[in-house]
C-alpha cells in the first residue's frame, strides 16, 4: 500500500462518519455530489462541536439541521440550497426523524460586510492622498459620517454645518428622512466632524450642496483607489459602525434608534462578523460580572 500524500485530509472521526454516509448515499464525482459531501462534513463537524453524538438520528434531526443552517450558515446566500440537500439526505439516512412537514423558506436579507481594521486604515490613508481638495473632502466626509455616525447614502449628502452641534459635551449630527433623528458621533471622529463642519461654508460636510439624484454615487466613483485597496462604500462604513457598537455592547434599543432601524433584523445579520469571545468571557457576561 502506498503512503498517503501530504495533501490527503486527516481521517478524523467526523470524516470517517461522513465517508461512510457518502458511500451509502452513492455520492460520486458530480458537482452536486461534491457539494453534498462538503455540506455533510460541515454539518457533522459543527454538530460534534455542539456535543451532538455521531449518530445519524441525532445529527440529521430536522431541528439540528435547522439550527446549523440558521447559525453556522447565517451569512451565506446558498444556505437554503444546503438545507434542502441536508433534509433530502436526512430522509434517506434516518428512520425516526420527522421530515414530513416542509420548513418555511429561509429569507435572505442582504447585508454588506463591514470593513476590517486594516481596510479602514487603508481608506483613511487613501482619503488624505486624493489628488484634489474636492475629493479629499468627500472621502473625509464619508469616513467621518459613516464610521462616526453610521450615515450612508440616504443621509450623508444632506449633512451641512447647521446639522452639527455640541450638546452636553457630545458632538451630535442631526439628519432628516428617512428616520429623522440626532446621532451622537463616536469619540474618535468628533474632531474630524467638527473640522469639516467649520470649513464647509455654504456647502455640506462632503462638499458643495447638490440635489442631484446620484450625488453620493458620483462622488464615490470619482475617488482614486490604489491597486489592491478597498473601494469606499457608504453602506459598508455604516455596517462597520453598527459592528463597532455591537462589539462595545451598546444596548440594542438605543442602537436601533441611533441607526434609524425599526427592528433588530439587520443587527442579527451582522452577528457573524463580530469577534468571538473566549468561553471565560462569555461565562462572566452570562453570570453578570465579577462582583
Amino acid at each position: 500500500m502506498s503512503a498517503p500524500s501530504n495533501t490527503e485530509q486527516p481521517r478524523t472521526p467526523c470524516r470517517w462518519f461522513v465517508d461512510e454516509i457518502a458511500a451509502e448515499l452513492g455520492l460520486g464525482e458530480r458537482a452536486v455530489d461534491h457539494r453534498c459531501r462538503r455540506i455533510l462534513l460541515r454539518l457533522v463537524t459543527w454538530a460534534s462541536g455542539e456535543l451532538i453524538p455521531l449518530d445519524r438520528e441525532a445529527i440529521f434531526d430536522p431541528a439540528v439541521i435547522e439550527a446549523f443552517c440558521s447559525i453556522a450558515l447565517a451569512s451565506e446566500h446558498s444556505r437554503g440550497t444546503h438545507r434542502s440537500d441536508l433534509r433530502r439526505m436526512g430522509r434517506q439516512l434516518t428512520k425516526r426523524a420527522a421530515f414530513e412537514q416542509p420548513p418555511e423558506a429561509m429569507a435572505w436579507r442582504h447585508v454588506v460586510p463591514p470593513y476590517s481594521p486594516g481596510e479602514i486604515e487603508s481608506l483613511m490613508l487613501d482619503a488624505l492622498a486624493q489628488p484634489t481638495a474636492t475629493r479629499r473632502r468627500a472621502a473625509r466626509g464619508f469616513l467621518a459620517l459613516g464610521l462616526g455616525a453610521g450615515l450612508d447614502g440616504r443621509w450623508v449628502a444632506t449633512v451641512g454645518p447647521e446639522h452639527v452641534a455640541v450638546v452636553g459635551g457630545f458632538v451630535e449630527v442631526r439628519v432628516g428622512e428617512p428616520a429623522s433623528r440626532s446621532v451622537v458621533v463616536r469619540q474618535g471622529f468628533e474632531k474630524e466632524v467638527l473640522e469639516l463642519a467649520a470649513s464647509a461654508g455654504e456647502g455640506c460636510l462632503i462638499g458643495r450642496r447638490s440635489t442631484a439624484r446620484n450625488r453620493v454615487g458620483d462622488l464615490v466613483k470619482s475617488l482614486v483607489v490604489p491597486a489592491g485597496h478597498p473601494r469606499l462604500s457608504p453602506a459598508r462604513l455604516r455596517a462597520s459602525w453598527l459592528c463597532w457598537h455591537l462589539e462595545q455592547r451598546t444596548r440594542l434599543p438605543e442602537l436601533c434608534e441611533a441607526a434609524g432601524l425599526r427592528g433588530f433584523e439587520v443587527l442579527s445579520d451582522l452577528l457573524p462578523y463580530l469577534n468571538p469571545l473566549s468561553g471565560e468571557m462569555v461565562a462572566e457576561m452570562l453570570r453578570g460580572g465579577s462582583g
